[in-house]
């Protein structure tokens, strides 16, 4: 026997029907709703430093630190189930509750989220040494981490920005003479792709790029008296005024000109020469003082 469909008019009808239930279903609900405590946990966010970590990195609690209030190092110890990080208060408890109880922090993708009542875990993560903003911090960490705030990091982006915008401001106002010149010193091609000199503009672009890219260091020797010994010490090397062929390791003045200083092996000559030509001995300011003349 055929199922009879059921008709718009059933279907008003069942759902009349079915309000007062609906309703009380809905009220029932909002009343528990509003009867569970609602709690929010908030959390304390860390990330490791190194940004290659993409994975699961596991930091064991332990570690030796230094505590200003007794003036010495002490061990901390993270456990399960006990309230205090130090191991002088952990002398009463068993070997097999310490072994069972031991804890690892793990970080998850560099992020590691810790909620505002594990307060020992705060408490190790705040005086541990991998914490790079613990002002106590002894020794060395391979592996370090720091307290992800927002605000402090809106300052740090807006400080790297404010140094990228004055390192590209310098590049474009810096003449076509104080560019090459330290354009050398940062080693920028001259030449394209091609093996062709490279334009002006070709050369502001590489400039202006290097130093949007690098800000720091290109503000930290923009002007600078290195940047003109390298380039003094370059082309002195180009023109054949500087011999480095004659006696491997050890350069001489050109056509018989006399000897410079002995190059160390683990060293390029250029960066060597223009290191020696900046030390403050004798022999040191009679070569800058040469390489002057040449220029």
């Amino acid at each position: 026997m055929a199922r009879k469909s059921a008709s718009l008019q059933d279907v008003t009808q069942a759902s009349q029907e079915f309000a007062p239930v609906i309703d009380t279903q809905h009220e029932e609900s909002a009343a528990a709703t509003a009867a569970t405590p609602q709690t929010q946990t908030n959390f304390k966010v860390y990330k490791l430093s190194d940004v290659s970590k993409n994975g699961d990195f596991h930091m064991e609690g332990i570690d030796d630190v230094w505590n200003p209030e007794k003036k010495r190092m002490e061990r901390i110890r993270l456990l399960r189930g006990f309230p205090s990080i130090y191991l002088e208060d952990q002398k009463t408890l068993t070997e097999d509750f310490i072994k069972a109880n031991r804890r690892s922090l793990i970080f998850q993708r560099r992020v590691l989220r810790v909620p505002s009542y594990d307060t020992a875990a705060i408490e190790f993560l705040e005086k541990c040494n991998a914490n790079l903003d613990n002002p106590n911090r002894k020794g060395f960490k391979r592996n370090t981490f720091y307290e992800w705030n927002p605000l402090r990091q809106a300052e740090i982006d807006r400080q790297k920005r404010m140094v990228r915008i004055e390192a590209i401001k310098l590049a474009g106002s810096a003449s076509e003479e104080e560019m090459r010149k330290h354009a050398n010193y940062l080693n920028i091609s001259f030449v394209d792709e091609m093996s062709f000199p490279k334009s002006v503009d070709a050369l502001r672009n590489d400039y202006e790029m290097y130093a949007e890219m690098q800000p720091n260091k290109f503000i930290k020797s923009f002007g600078s008296k290195e940047v003109d010994v390298a380039y003094v010490v370059k082309k002195a090397i180009i023109d054949s005024k500087i011999d480095l062929t004659s006696k491997p390791g050890t350069a001489y003045w050109s056509n018989d000109g006399g000897f410079i200083c002995k190059i160390p092996p683990e060293r390029t000559p250029h960066e060597y020469l223009v290191d020696f030509a900046l030390f403050q001995q004798d022999e040191s300011k009679a070569f800058l003082e040469q390489l002057k003349k040449l220029s």
